[in-house]
C-alpha cells in the first residue's frame, strides 16, 4: 500500500489534487519558543550551512544518498535555520531568507520521498509560517503569491500523510505543522482539529504514565517537550481553548527531563541522545511553568536517578525501546552515568548520527557503554539497518534506602542465549555522595569472560595505581576520585565521546576483564571522593 502511494504521489497528475483556494494573508505568526544563533545566521549569509561540524554549500544541497546525506537534507529541508537568520535580524538576513525559500520552491515543486516526508514537511511548514513575520517584510508581491500557494499545496498534503508516512516523533512534527496552518491560514479550521485530534491519539501512543517517551532518548524528550511547549503557546496566542490533555503532558515530561540532567545541565547520553544545551533546557523548563520536583524514579520509562550531595548518577535500566519509537536505539542495558557538581565523570559514547552508518553502528553497541559485555557480545543484538534483531526478554528493577545510602538493583537477560546467562548490577551512593559501590553479577553458564567498561569523560585525567588495582581520577575543576577494583586488574583504553553528533572528542575507559567459572562472576568496584 505504501507503494502504491509513493507511485501516486510521484505522478504528475498528483499537483493537480494539491490545487485549491490560496490564502492572500495569515491570520497571526506563532510565538519562536527557541531562540536561533546569530554566528550560524552570519555563516548562512556567506554561503554555508553548519551542520555536524562540517560546511555544507547551501546554494549546492547534494543528491540523496548515504546517511549522512540524508540527516543534512533533513536539516536543510526543515528550514529550522531560519530562527539563525533571525537572529541576525539585518535586512541581508531577510533577503537570504526570502532567497532560500523562493529557490527551494523553485527546485521542489514536485513531490519527492525526503523533501516531502511528513516530518520533514510539517517541520518546513512550521518554520515558514513562525517566521513569517521576520523574513516578508519589504517583500515583493509575487513572492507573496508564490509562498501562499506552495503552504496551501504543502498543507493539503500534509492532511493526507501526517499520520501515514512517519512514525514515532516524527509523528508528532509532522502533525504540529499541521496544526500551525489550521491555525495561521484563513478557513482551515478542518487542519487544526484534524492535527489536535490525531496528536491526541499519537500522545497517548508514545508518552509514557511516568512522563518519558517511548523513544527512551533524553534528546527526544526535549524536542517533544518544547514542541508541545510550542503548540501550547500558539494556541493561546491564537485565544484558542488549550486541551487539557496537552497541559497535562506537559505537565508529566518535565519532571523526567528533569531527572535526565547531569549537574552541567545537560542530558545523559542514552539510546542516541546528547548533551544538548543546558541553557535551553532551562528556558523550556522555565516557559513550561511546571513547577514538579525531578523525578527520581521513572517505572515506565525505565531510568533511575539517584543524588546526593553534588553527585548525580543516572541509570538505564529499561528495555530497548520498539524500532517504531527509536529506530536507532543502543545496546547500554543497564549502563549508567556520574556527574560530581558540573563535572561529568562516567558517561557512554553517545551518538553521531550523521557520521555514517559504521560509526551509528559501532556507538550503538554495548562496549560504547559504561555497562557490562559478556563474550565481546551486544546485550541487545542490533540490526545496521535500524532496530535489532534480538533484544532481553526481561530487565527489572529495584530502588531502596538504608541508612541514607540510594541503592538501585537491575537485571537483565540480554545474554539469556548463553544457558540463561544473567547480568545483575548493584549501584549503592552514600548519603553524602563521596562514594558509588557497584557490584555487577554474572549468572549462568556457556560463557568465557564478561568485561566491565566506564567510559570516562574527556577533561578526566586518568593514572593507573597500585599497580592497576585502581584508578586515580582528576576532573577538570573540583576533588578527584579514586576508582578501586579490589583484587582485579583493571586497564586504561582509548575511547571517545560525541557530547553533540557534531563533536568527537578523545577520552580513556576503565576496563575490568574477569573469566566466568562454572557458577559465573562477580565483579566489584568502588568510586571514592578524594
Amino acid at each position: 500500500m505504501a507503494g502504491l502511494r509513493r507511485l501516486t504521489y510521484a505522478s504528475p497528475m498528483y499537483g493537480y489534487t494539491l490545487l485549491g483556494r490560496v490564502p492572500s494573508r495569515l491570520l497571526g505568526t506563532p510565538p519562536e519558543v527557541v531562540p536561533g544563533n546569530a554566528a550560524t545566521g552570519q555563516a548562512i549569509l556567506a554561503g554555508y550551512l553548519n551542520f555536524a561540524g562540517l560546511r555544507h554549500p547551501i546554494s549546492e544541497p547534494p543528491a540523496h544518498g548515504s546517511d549522512a546525506d540524508e540527516a543534512w537534507l533533513s536539516y536543510y529541508h526543515g528550514f529550522a535555520w531560519l530562527s539563525d537568520l533571525r537572529r541576525v535580524g539585518t535586512d541581508a538576513a531577510r533577503e537570504s531568507a526570502r532567497n532560500q525559500i523562493r529557490q527551494w520552491i523553485a527546485r521542489n515543486a514536485r513531490w519527492s520521498a525526503l523533501a516531502w516526508r511528513p516530518d520533514i514537511l510539517g517541520e518546513r511548514l512550521a518554520q515558514w509560517i513562525t517566521h513569517f513575520g521576520f523574513y516578508a517584510a519589504n517583500r515583493e508581491p509575487q513572492f507573496l503569491d508564490d509562498l501562499f500557494g506552495e503552504i496551501s499545496r504543502e498543507a493539503r498534503h500534509l492532511s493526507r500523510t501526517a499520520i501515514r508516512g512517519s512514525v514515532g516523533p516524527r509523528r508528532i512534527v509532522a502533525l504540529k505543522g499541521l496544526v500551525y496552518c489550521g491555525v495561521s491560514l484563513p478557513d482551515c479550521d478542518r487542519w487544526l482539529h484534524q492535527g489536535l485530534k490525531q496528536l491526541d491519539a499519537e500522545l497517548i501512543r508514545q508518552l509514557q504514565p511516568d512522563g518519558g517517551h517511548a523513544s527512551r532518548n533524553p534528546s527526544v524528550q526535549l524536542c517533544v517537550f518544547a514542541d508541545l511547549i510550542a503548540l501550547r503557546e500558539t494556541l493561546a496566542a491564537a485565544h484558542i481553548s488549550v486541551p487539557g490533555w496537552l497541559s497535562e503532558s506537559i505537565e508529566r515530561m518535565a519532571p523526567m527531563l528533569r531527572a535526565l540532567r547531569h549537574g552541567d545541565g545537560g542530558l545523559a547520553l542514552f539510546n542516541g541522545g546528547s548533551a544538548e544545551d543546558p541553557a535551553i533546557i532551562d528556558w523550556l523548563l522555565t516557559r513550561s511553568n511546571v513547577k514538579a520536583r525531578t523525578a527520581a524514579s521513572a517505572p515506565h520509562s525505565g531510568f533511575h536517578r539517584i543524588a546526593s550531595g553534588r553527585t548525580t548518577v543516572i541509570v538505564d535500566a529499561g528495555a530497548p525501546p520498539p524500532p517504531s519509537a527509536n529506530r536507532w536505539s543502543h545496546a547500554g542495558t543497564l549502563s549508567f552515568e556520574m556527574s560530581a557538581g558540573r563535572e561529568r565523570l562516567i558517561v557512554n559514547c553517545g551518538a553521531a548520527p550523521a557520521r555514517g552508518s559504521a560509526w551509528r553502528h559501532a556507538l550503538r553497541s554495548t562496549p560504547a557503554h559504561s555497562t557490562v559485555t559478556v563474550d565481546d557480545r551486544n546485550s541487545t543484538d542490533i540490526d545496521p539497518d535500524g532496530g535489532y534483531s534480538k533484544a532481553p526478554r526481561h530487565i527489572a528493577s529495584s530502588r531502596r534506602e538504608i541508612d541514607g545510602s540510594i541503592i538501585i538493583e537491575a537485571s537483565s537477560e540480554g545474554y539469556a542465549e548463553l544457558s540463561g546467562f544473567m547480568h545483575r548490577r548493584l549501584l549503592m551512593l552514600a548519603p553524602d555522595g563521596g562514594e558509588l559501590q557497584g557490584e555487577d553479577r554474572l549468572a549462568g553458564g556457556g560463557a568465557k569472560s564478561c568485561t566491565a567498561r566506564f567510559h570516562l569523560h574527556p577533561t578526566v585525567q586518568a593514572t593507573l595505581i597500585q599497580g592497576g588495582h585502581a584508578v586515580l581520577l582528576k576532573p577538570r575543576r573540583g576533588k578527584g576520585w579514586r576508582f578501586d577494583a579490589g583484587e582485579d586488574i583493571v586497564s586504561l583504553e582509548e575511547s571517545v565521546y560525541f557530547e553533540t553528533p557534531q563533536t568527537r572528542r578523545r577520552s580513556q575507559q576503565i576496563v575490568l576483564t574477569r573469566p566466568i567459572g562454572e557458577s559465573g562472576a562477580t565483579l566489584k568496584w568502588r568510586l571514592t571522593r578524594l
